[in-house]
């Protein structure tokens, strides 16, 4: 008999997928999931994708950065390396969580919506 764990990771479920959690310790919500297929950790990301400041930011304040990649089925956190940060950007990139010390400063703007300016005159 093949336990349920590994027959899931046969069929191609495994629990690589993020999900949206609180920190345990601030409750601040965080992207929890594994970081690779095999020979994975867990990384706790902060939710918000940051601008390349905010990513080098990050890394200078000893921070890992994912991307947020889209998996089968699910979101994936892959670490990014060297190579990746000098390339453009393809995924949101987020930084792993540090209770206390969120990232908000540096976070992607949101993409705005096109305002309609109508006239005062009427079309007909």
């Amino acid at each position: 008999m093949i336990p349920a764990w590994l027959q899931r990771s046969r069929n191609g479920d495994t629990s690589r997928g993020a999900s949206l959690r609180l920190c345990q310790k601030c409750h601040a919500p965080i992207l929890v999931g594994l970081d690779a297929d095999r020979a994975a950790i867990t990384a706790y990301c902060d939710p918000t994708p940051l601008t390349e400041l905010g990513e080098a930011f990050a890394l200078v304040t000893g921070r890992k950065t994912y991307d947020l990649c889209n998996g089968p089925r699910r979101k994936e956190l892959h670490p990014r390396e060297a190579a990746h940060i000098k390339k453009p950007r393809i995924y949101p990139v987020l930084a792993t969580h540090k209770c206390g010390a969120p990232l908000h400063a540096f976070a992607v703007p949101a993409p705005q919506k096109e305002r309609v300016v109508a006239d005062d005159i009427p079309p007909f």
